[in-house]
């Protein structure tokens, strides 16, 4: 009887919490000896107005450059010392990491919310509330925490202030 090899799952966005989570996930596949899948879900429109707007859809090569830029921005690229498998798929993006993320040896690793989203994201209160496996949730860090309001834009994305200097 042979078991199966432990695998860790960590959702990819790009943002700065999730950069964090990134860090967090190729950490514990090391620790557990795993696969890590980064898996990006890029959501279509459930109504007219969100269907309009995607209607231009991301290629899979530009959500794969979007995963390994991630890795880029999150440790100097992809880890040579971990096995890596990426994976790119549509929908909607707890839905799906949820059937990725189905074994009871997995660990779904996912970015926190935006700073002051007490509740979490959408896709965190799906995948904690329905998961079969551990779910590990990194909090942002203290720098995404520090921003000003004014420059945290939606969905994560960072908009940086002309008078604000580093």
């Amino acid at each position: 009887m042979t078991s199966a090899r432990k695998r860790v799952i960590v959702g990819v966005t790009g943002t700065l919490t999730n950069l964090q989570a990134l860090r967090v996930a190729v950490d514990s596949a090391r620790d557990r000896d795993a696969m890590l899948y980064a898996v990006h879900v890029w959501e279509t429109g459930h109504n007219l107005e969100s269907m309009l707007a995607t209607a231009h859809k991301p290629g899979v090569a530009d959500c794969l450059r979007l995963i390994t830029q991630a890795f880029v921005d999150a440790m100097g690229g992809p880890p040579s010392d971990v096995d890596l498998r990426t994976v790119v798929v549509e929908g909607d993006p707890g839905y799906r990491l949820l059937r990725l993320a189905h074994l009871d040896t997995d660990l779904l690793v996912l970015g926190g919310s935006r700073p002051g989203r007490w509740a979490g994201s959408p896709t965190v209160r799906c995948c904690t509330r329905q998961a079969r496996c551990p779910v590990l949730v990194v909090p942002a860090q203290e720098m995404a925490r520090a921003l000003p309001a004014a420059a945290r834009g939606t969905r994560g994305a960072i908009r940086v202030p002309a008078d604000w200097t580093a």
